[in-house]
């Protein structure tokens, strides 16, 4: 059995996995769903890193364990397993990139920062919110994404928009992993499309790609028993 730890994305907590760690935890692995900085019950750090955010994670998890990023959870896993790469047993890279920010990324990530801090929340979450789901997405999940991102502090999601914007490139890392490895992504991804998944399984040595049907960017909460069913395979 594996100790399985499942990274959130943006702008989202640990209660983004709630189904998708049942199912694990019916599987018989240890899950374990930390809070980013800022989200669910963790308090905001302002200046909080990619970098120091994975030396704070390798204290509180087993050598070996699997590691499952979605988004700005990917961007975290990939720090990790380039810091403390006795950590990774196994990595599941999900609608996410290894690339760092562009220059005219930075601009734009200063910008929301700004504007969330000044203006709050509310009108980035009505962009984000459908460009982040497929074309005909249930209105459950609508409701629930947009709940969960309803309950974090506008100064938590400015501080992780330019955590994501501080990132590290990690492009050079892909062809060096040795862990087994699972990059997902949903057939209608809009923010980190299929094509960038394709490229990132390629240059990392015996990868798997799955592409989820249907879904967007946020595929564990749009096709959870897919994605668990995706991850059981994985670290069996």
């Amino acid at each position: 059995m594996a100790t399985v730890v499942l990274l959130h994305p943006f702008p989202q907590d640990s209660a983004f996995w709630h189904e998708v760690a049942e199912a694990v935890r019916a599987a018989g692995h240890e899950v374990l769903t930390p809070d980013l900085p800022g989200f669910g019950a963790r308090g905001v750090e302002p200046g909080w890193t990619m970098a120091g955010e994975a030396d704070r994670l390798a204290g509180q998890m087993p050598a070996g364990s699997a590691v499952v990023g979605l988004s700005m959870g990917g961007y975290l896993a990939l720090a990790l397993l380039a810091a403390h790469p006795d950590r990774v047993g196994s990595l599941v890279l999900a609608d996410t990139r290894a690339s760092g920010e562009a220059p005219e990324g930075m601009d734009a990530r200063r910008e929301t920062a700004e504007m969330l801090r000044r203006d709050g929340s509310a009108a980035f979450l009505d962009g984000f919110v459908p460009r982040a789901l497929g074309p005909d997405p249930d209105p459950q999940v609508v409701a629930r994404l947009r709940a969960i991102a309803e309950r974090q502090p506008a100064e938590a999601m400015a501080d992780a928009t330019m955590a994501i914007a501080t990132r590290s490139d990690h492009t050079a890392l892909l062809p060096a992993i040795g862990v087994p490895t699972l990059v997902v992504v949903g057939e209608h991804d809009a923010v980190t499309p299929p094509a960038v998944h394709m490229e990132m399984a390629a240059a990392i040595p015996g990868a798997t790609l799955a592409i989820i049907g249907g879904a967007g960017h946020m595929t564990a909460l749009e096709q959870p028993g897919e994605f668990a069913d995706l991850l059981l395979a994985h670290i069996a």
